[in-house]
């Protein structure tokens, strides 16, 4: 438990890493609540953004419905009263990746999004479960029409490859028997969902279904749903997890014992439980815990916004071409990348190019420096968290 001072500094480094955003009097204003009551603060339940307007019809403007689902996030982290929760979504798009290309719904996209705000604050097994029956999912990684005749398994091996276990943890024979676990979870046709005037939802098409016994991690399972227990009750998933969460809210480089630490805490106090003992770490606050992860194109974007001006949204697409990193449309089922490999030199520049577009001498960029307000001290602090 930190115990030091908790003063404007010690409150901007909070809002960096807690929400990505905010200005002087917020950080003013949360170190006179005190540590405690600041962290409850920002952990507030997710405020729900409002719903795009997609477009009608059988053929929809892919591009325009991708533009409309960006500006409609950034919108909503720039306003909403829970900022937290947004960078925490972001954490989870990274992890449970899909992408609008290959999807080609994008009502679909904001649906999964909302599951990943909903229950990202929550016990992992929710929110596993949930991902699965996730229509985007379902198609991003092919089950939607996965039949015993011919299981497909890029489902089951990007459930443990990438979302649970980790590589060295499982077999092929696994992969085969998770791919045939989960034959038979699809969805409703989207032809017919349109036709019906029906959302697209998840369907358990008990034709297509595998269910002869299989062997998986050791264990003799059935269906898919064996398959979820098995690995929100491992407790590999929680050392893969917790590390991945500390090098997204503390350190690049975790020590064992810390992973192994934050892998109970994750365990049994889900995602806001997690959040909460981080946030109120000794660690978290140490000297060189301050300025120690390089924020993303979209985190670097959202705080200067926030203090800064509104630009065109084509100035926008530009900005998010050049860095790499395009909300709903992360360039692979592996995620963004993250540290350094967004510091390249084309994407510097793309963030160096935005910057006088967006701020002016009187914008307020106290809690980008900790409380300094030297502008030229604030050009490299902008670009970590």
């Amino acid at each position: 438990m930190y115990t030091g001072k908790f003063t404007p500094e010690e409150a901007a480094h909070l809002l960096r890493r807690a929400a990505a955003r905010g200005n002087r009097s917020e950080a003013e204003a949360l170190a006179e609540m005190g540590l405690a009551a600041a962290v409850d603060h920002l952990l507030a339940e997710p405020a729900s953004p409002p719903e795009p307007r997609f477009e009608a019809g059988e053929k929809p403007n892919r591009a325009k419905e991708h533009r409309t689902l960006a500006a409609a996030w950034i919108d909503h982290w720039l306003s909403t009263p829970t900022p937290a929760a947004e960078r925490l979504v972001l954490f989870w798009s990274g992890h449970f990746t899909s992408e609008i290309r290959k999807v080609r719904i994008g009502r679909l996209m904001w649906e999964q999004q909302r599951t990943l705000r909903r229950l990202g604050p929550g016990k992992f097994p929710d929110l596993l479960n949930a991902i699965a029956r996730d229509p985007a999912m379902l198609i991003y990684l092919d089950n939607a029409k996965s039949k015993k005749e011919h299981p497909n398994e890029n489902w089951g091996r990007e459930l443990m490859e990438l979302f649970t276990l980790g590589v060295g943890h499982y077999s092929e024979a696994d992969v085969k028997a998770a791919a045939r676990a989960f034959t038979g979870w699809s969805i409703t046709p989207p032809r017919l969902a349109r036709e019906k005037g029906r959302p697209i939802e998840f369907v358990f098409r008990r034709a297509w279904h595998d269910d002869s016994p299989k062997k998986y991690l050791g264990r003799t399972i059935e269906g898919g749903e064996d398959v979820l227990a098995i690995l929100s009750e491992h407790p590999q998933t929680y050392r893969r997890l917790a590390g991945k969460l500390l090098r997204f809210y503390l350190t690049p480089e975790p020590d064992e014992a810390k992973i192994q630490r934050a892998a109970e805490v994750y365990r049994l106090e889900g995602g806001y439980g997690f959040l909460r003992w981080l946030f109120t770490h000794e660690a978290f606050y140490a000297p060189a815990a301050r300025f120690a992860l390089v924020k993303s194109p979209l985190e670097y974007l959202v705080g200067l916004l926030y203090v800064g001006k509104r630009p065109d949204r084509r100035l926008l697409t530009r900005y998010f071409l050049g860095t790499g990193q395009i909300p709903f449309q992360p360039p692979g089922v592996n995620g963004w990348p993250s540290g350094q490999a967004w510091l390249g030199d084309a994407a510097l520049l793309a963030r160096l190019n935005v910057l006088p577009l967006l701020i002016t001498e009187k914008s307020d960029l106290a809690v980008f420096a900790g409380g300094g307000d030297a502008y030229a001290a604030v050009l490299p602090a902008a670009q970590m968290l």
